[in-house]
């Protein structure tokens, strides 16, 4: 199997209408293709992951790995962070760390 062509069943939450369908989900090329209804789905949920696009890691004044491991429990699967405040602190130095 293609890792960017592949199927997957489950109750699909749809975060815009606030609804979970059971459903099948077919990704072609990395895209999807098509969400068809489906009844005998296994006991799963699918949902979209969040990429946080502003994020000051050191305001939770946790180390990156630490933060990553609390983010994630939230739906969170990418930042973009802004190492500003450590900039401010250490430099470049902080900054390259």
């Amino acid at each position: 199997m293609n890792d960017q062509n592949f199927k997957i069943s489950g109750k699909i939450v749809d975060v815009i209408s606030r609804e979970i369908v059971s459903g099948e989900i077919e990704v072609v090329n990395g895209y999807i293709k098509s969400i068809v209804p489906k009844q005998d789905v296994p006991d799963r949920y699918i949902l979209p992951g969040l990429v946080d696009s502003h994020m000051h890691i050191e305001s939770s004044l946790l180390i990156p790995s630490r933060f990553a491991a609390e983010a994630v429990k939230c739906g969170t699967l990418g930042l973009v962070t802004d190492p500003h405040e450590i900039a401010n602190v250490l430099g470049e130095i902080g900054v390259d760390s």
